[in-house]
């Protein structure tokens, strides 16, 4: 009976223990769920990694390009003007295979026409470039003038094959039927120029300052030609688009070769605008300009007083344009 009451007992203590490790492994299982399920609420709101893009080319921008910085960030200056032009003595080539001639009129003095006698008025215009304080490039274009001075009598040697009133040698009268030579559409220099500032009063483009200007370079003659020879006037056609310009054809004709150099001064009136005054020598060489059956060649120095008026658009950092 004793040995019976005693291992009763044992086994009671031992269900009992066995029903509280039950109690606690079930809510430490639950304990463990809870835990899980405040986890993964707590990881939803943060940001979930995502694979690195790849890199982008970053677009490049007109303003970042060098050519338009070229434009933007330098000294740009712009001018349109009139002036005065004198014309050298010039001995005048004519060659007409076709009538037989082939002489050359000597000494020949001509003229400008400063408000256009009909046409449009002598005119330049200059558009250039400042690299730094002192040195630039500029492109000119003077549309200059030239006319023979009708009624001068001129030597005339060489061969003339059309006899007449006007074929009298050793000398010619120069007349509006004998002969004259008009390059009244211009016989227009075009360059290309250095140019060189060195200031004299202010600091560079300011109001009030003024500075010398000094420019040299070379171009082309583009000229329209008109002239009579022994009578017989050249028909260079009309102006159109399809007859503007050309080598041996054309309103304008790519007719020669120049070089010059021009100084002066520049004022700023009121910045960015200025005055400049100068005065251009410029040695002209022509060829193959046309005439009635042939071509006449000639060349002529010019030397050009010049009044511009011109804008300033400064880019720099140096002196602002505002």
């Amino acid at each position: 009976m004793g040995e019976c009451g005693g291992s009763s007992t044992a086994v009671e203590v031992g269900l009992g223990l066995g029903m509280r490790l039950r109690r606690w492994s079930i809510l430490a299982g639950i304990a463990a769920v809870l835990a899980g399920a405040a986890i993964e609420a707590q990881a939803a709101d943060l940001p979930m990694p995502q694979a690195a893009a790849p890199p982008a080319n970053a677009p490049v921008f007109v303003a970042d390009r060098p050519w338009w910085r070229f434009f933007t960030d330098g000294e740009w200056y712009f001018a349109f003007g009139s002036n005065k032009e004198f014309w050298s003595n010039t001995d005048i080539h004519v060659s007409q295979p076709a009538l037989g001639n082939d002489f050359v009129i000597h000494g020949v003095t001509g003229h400008d026409a400063p408000f256009g006698a009909g046409e449009a008025p002598q005119y330049n215009l200059r558009i250039g470039r400042f690299f730094n304080e002192n040195w630039g490039a500029e492109l000119s274009i003077d549309h200059s003038k030239y006319y023979t001075d009708i009624g001068q009598t001129a030597p005339v040697t060489g061969v003339i094959g059309s006899p007449g009133p006007c074929a009298a040698k050793p000398s010619m009268v120069l007349s509006s039927t004998c002969f004259s030579e008009v390059l009244h559409n211009g016989a227009n220099h075009i360059m290309l120029d250095a140019v060189y500032r060195y200031g004299l009063l202010g600091k560079t483009n300011e109001t009030g300052s003024l500075a010398a200007i000094g420019k040299a370079g070379v171009g082309v003659m583009l000229p329209h030609t008109s002239d009579t020879i022994l009578g017989n006037t050249v028909d260079v056609g009309q102006k159109t688009w399809g007859n503007l310009v050309g080598l041996s054809t054309g309103w304008w004709q790519l007719n020669g070769w120049t070089t010059g150099f021009e100084v002066g001064l520049r004022y700023v009136v009121f910045r960015p605008f200025y005055l400049e005054l100068t005065n251009k020598v410029a040695y002209s060489v022509f060829w193959n300009l046309p005439a009635f059956q042939g071509t006449m060649s000639q060349s002529l120095w010019m030397d050009e007083i010049i009044l511009t008026f011109g804008f300033t658009y400064d880019g720099t950092s140096a002196h602002p344009v505002w």
